[in-house]
Formats: structure tokens, C-alpha cells, sequence
């Protein structure tokens, strides 16, 4: 007993100095002031648990201002953090009406000491509209190019490829297909799978499940392949040989290290628009453009020179004719 005596007594003037400044902060959270405090702007968000409808746009108005009461410290912690009103609708029954707020569906939390004084306006008028469900197909939005020492390796895969909408008939009527938000290649740095949200831009009262997909990117090292094709320039029927200057021209092949690789060059080709050999006299001279064909997908082709001199052949049957 005497060990647990000297335990009590020893320090025994901090010991008195702590509960002292318990007590005191004690005193000072419940004289805390209490005055009420206004809320702008807390938004309105409507919980409809008919499957059969769903909301038609924002209500109206789509946010009010709240009156509280209760210590200042969690008035402020309340508004950095924010808040709504959740007005919960169990069932429909017309397509255009009004709800009268209540205050317990202001969404306080767990905070201790808050009341709600008012709500203003007190109504909010909500529109409704027959709910409808569609598969609807998602498609990357893609911005800028990977950097000039990577090029893509295959076609982006997005996945999932089909995302559920639910949402207001006349919203889903016509929706063809849906967006990720911008995508820009030019951050990637190495292949892998980047999570983008889905695009919900004009889609009020409409879901979107899943809200995310995954676009799948493989990068290889660029690469590059030099190549000579001779230049194609059919005359047409009837028509005597035209002669190209150059005959052969020299093509380079840049992009992903696999594709530039496995290229067969019999599927490229440098050939004369027929449209511009279309009425050359014999012995007429033409400068041309050069177009290259056969360029697979993701990788880019481009000739040494982009337009060539053609010229056609004397006939030479009308030169015998005319001699005689």
C-alpha cells in the first residue's frame, strides 16, 4: 500500500496541472457559440427506388441553402467536406410533382452537435420519365501520339467492350455508342492496361455500369525499313507504254519494331493515279503525284520523291504512216 501511496503523490502537482486542462477544454467545447450558420448551394439528389422511372433532369431548383445550428468547428468541417439533401422516392406516381424537403435528409455523417433549422426553398419539383435499359458499345477517345522512340504494336482494346445505360428513354433513344474520356498517348511510356471513365456527358438522370474500362496499349521500339518499288503508270487500253522518270523510287517504312518486321514488300506499290494519264498525246509529257499503297495499319510509309515526269511513246504507227 505505502508503494501505491508514493505512486499517487508522485508528480503529483503535473498530474493536477492535466486534469485542470482537461477540465478546461471540457468547459470551452460546450461554451463553444452555436449560432446558426447559412449552407449555400448544397445540392439535390434524388434516390428513386421504382425500377420502372427514373428522374428527367435536375430538379428545380437543383440546390438549396441550409440553416444550421451547432458547434462552428463542425459547421465549417461540414462545409469543406459537403453535403446534400437525398430525397428518397419509393414510388412514382406522376410524371410532374413537387416534395416537400425534410431535414432529416440533409446527409450529416457522424457529426455530433448539428441541427438543421431550414431548408430554402422548402419544395423541389422533380420530372420523371419512363426508365429504359440498352448495351451500348464503348470507343476510346484518343489524343496525341506516343513519343517518336515508341510507336503502338497493335490497336487499342478497350474492355469492357459494352457498358449497361439505364437512364430516360428520350436521353437513350439514338445512343449509339458512348466515349472515354481523353486519352493521351503521348504520357505513355510503356505497354500496359490504363483504367479511363466512361464520358457520361449529357446523360443527366441516366447510369452507366461499369462507370470505368480498361484500354489495353503495346508499344514496341520504332523501326525503320528502306525499300526500292518500281513506279507504276498503266496507260489503259489502247493506249501506247508510258515511260516514267524515275522508273524506281525508294520508300521508307516507320513504326512498331513487329510490324515494320513481318512486312511483305510484293504488297506495296508506287503507281500514277489513272485520272492524271487520262488523255496524254503521243510524245506529251506530265509532272504526276506519286501515291504508295499497301501501307499496313499502325505503320506509316513515305516516298523519296512525291511526284515524277511521265511521258508517252510515240505512236509508233502513225510515225511509219506519216514517213511513207
Amino acid at each position: 500500500m505505502a508503494g501505491v501511496s508514493r505512486a499517487l503523490v508522485r508528480n503529483w502537482r503535473l498530474k493536477l496541472s492535466a486534469l485542470g486542462l482537461s477540465v478546461f477544454l471540457w468547459a470551452l467545447v460546450q461554451t463553444e457559440p452555436t449560432n446558426p450558420e447559412l449552407l449555400p448551394s448544397v445540392p439535390v439528389r434524388v434516390s428513386i427506388a421504382d425500377t420502372g422511372w427514373t428522374i428527367s433532369g435536375a430538379p428545380a431548383p437543383p440546390s438549396v441553402e441550409l440553416e444550421l445550428a451547432g458547434p462552428a468547428r463542425e459547421i465549417i468541417r461540414l462545409a469543406r467536406e459537403g453535403t446534400s439533401v437525398r430525397v428518397p422516392i419509393s414510388a412514382v406516381g406522376s410524371r410532374d410533382t413537387t416534395i416537400t424537403l425534410r431535414r432529416e435528409w440533409v446527409e450529416l455523417g457522424q457529426r455530433s452537435g448539428l441541427s438543421i433549422e431550414s431548408v430554402s426553398p422548402a419544395f423541389v419539383r422533380l420530372r420523371f420519365e419512363p426508365a429504359r435499359t440498352r448495351l451500348v458499345p464503348l470507343a476510346p477517345r484518343l489524343v496525341g501520339d506516343v513519343g517518336d522512340r515508341l510507336a503502338l504494336a497493335a490497336d487499342i482494346e478497350v474492355s469492357p467492350r459494352l457498358v449497361r445505360v439505364r437512364g430516360p428513354e428520350s436521353r437513350l433513344e439514338g445512343l449509339d455508342s458512348l466515349t472515354l474520356l481523353p486519352f493521351d498517348l503521348s504520357n505513355v511510356t510503356r505497354s500496359g492496361a490504363f483504367t479511363i471513365a466512361v464520358d457520361t456527358t449529357g446523360l443527366l438522370g441516366a447510369s452507366v455500369v461499369p462507370p470505368l474500362a480498361t484500354l489495353g496499349v503495346r508499344v514496341e521500339e520504332v523501326v525503320e525499313r528502306v525499300f526500292e518499288l518500281d513506279v507504276e503508270a498503266n496507260p489503259g487500253p489502247d493506249q501506247e507504254e508510258l515511260i516514267t522518270e524515275p522508273s524506281r523510287v525508294e520508300v521508307t517504312l516507320r513504326g512498331a519494331r513487329s510490324r515494320v518486321t513481318a512486312l511483305d514488300p510484293s504488297r506495296l506499290s508506287a503507281s500514277v493515279p489513272r485520272e492524271d494519264l487520262l488523255g496524254m498525246a503521243p510524245g506529251e509529257a506530265r509532272v504526276v503525284p506519286l501515291r504508295l499503297e499497301g501501307v499496313p495499319e499502325l505503320v506509316t510509309g513515305s516516298l523519296a520523291v512525291d511526284r515524277i515526269r511521265v511521258r508517252r511513246a510515240i505512236d509508233q504507227a502513225a510515225g511509219v504512216g506519216v514517213g511513207s
